[in-house]
Parts: structure tokens; sequence; C-alpha cells
């Protein structure tokens, strides 16, 4: 039974702690003042805040999935941030302010920018993509997108605004890449 709390389902609310430097996947109301101009997404605090740092899980687009529902390895999810009810986005061709890398935003429209492949981490392109993502589980978001087909990172880089970049990046094998799941609601 304990095992079953900690499954993360459709609908779960998570705070995604990025591995590397152990800061918290957030956004809150500040947009780019470059590229795309949309909603900033970073990393910020060592301790999850509750107000800007949760995460709801979600379907793909154009997909239904049951609230409750399991969510396996290897599938396409959505992340749409509690606080604004924006979506996790990237897009290929805009480049982040820092590291010149894909940009990351949090976007409104529902659309297959929103799309993100879960998988458990792999310093190598073979995965084990056996089972349901739960607490504790070390994975990867690649982008879902025919043209952007990177991966979620963040690191030491930081912006004027003292927040660590978050970008999409390479194919998901580098440390960089390798987020875990803190908390489930």
């Amino acid at each position: 039974m304990l095992e079953h709390k900690r499954l993360i389902r459709f609908g779960s609310k998570i705070a995604l702690k990025h591995v590397v430097t152990g800061r918290f996947l957030s956004s809150k109301g500040i947009n780019y003042e470059t590229g795309s101009n949309q909603q900033m997404v970073f990393c910020s605090g060592w301790q999850p805040d509750r107000q800007y740092d949760f995460w709801i899980v979600i379907p793909p687009h154009k997909q239904y999935r049951q609230s409750g529902g399991l969510v396996p390895f290897n599938s396409i999810i959505g992340l749409k941030h509690q606080q604004t009810g924006l979506n996790l986005h990237s897009h290929g061709g805009i480049e982040s302010p820092i590291t010149r890398q894909q940009e990351v935003t949090c976007f409104g429209d529902s659309n297959e920018e929103n799309n993100w492949i879960l998988q458990r981490y792999s310093k190598t392109s073979i995965y084990d993509n056996s089972g349901y993502w739960a607490v504790g589980d070390t994975i990867s978001l690649r982008h879902d997108h025919a043209h952007a087909k990177k991966s979620l990172m963040s690191h030491d880089f930081i912006l004027n605004n003292g927040y660590q970049e978050v970008t999409c990046h390479a194919d998901g094998h580098e440390e960089n890449h390798k987020w875990v799941v803190e908390i489930l609601e």
C-alpha cells in the first residue's frame, strides 16, 4: 500500500527537483525580455515553494487520460504550472538568454510544444522504461516536438534576476538532465 501512494498519476501535483544543483523547477509571472517574451521557467530554492514550484501532471495535447491514472515510463505527458495555469513549453529556434540553448517557458495555449517524453534517466540511449513513475525515480524529460527533441535541463548559469536558467539541450544523457520528484500531492 505504501508503494501505491508513491506512484505519480495524471492530476498529481508534484515538485520537481534538479538533481545536480538541488533546486526546484519553478515559474512565476515574470516574462523573458528577449526571445519569445513568454513566462520564464527557472530553478530557484533548495526547498520547494508551494506557491511557485508545484506542477500538475496532465495528458499530452489532444489526448485524454483518466484523472488518477498511473503514468507509465516512455509516455508523453504535460506539466501545468499550478499557480499560473500555464504549460511547461519549449520551441526550437528560440535561444535562452544566457547559454543560447533552446528556451523553456510557460505558455497558455495547449499545443504539441507542451508535450514531454517521460523516461528513466540513462547515461546511454538504452532506457529501462518499464513500470510507472514514482516519487524518487530519477527521470529525464525530452521535448516531444518534431524539430526539437532536446531534454529539459538546468545548470549553475544564473539569469540576471538571480534565478537558475532552465533550457532544453542535447539528448538527455548528461548529468544536468536528471530530475526527481520530491513531493507528491
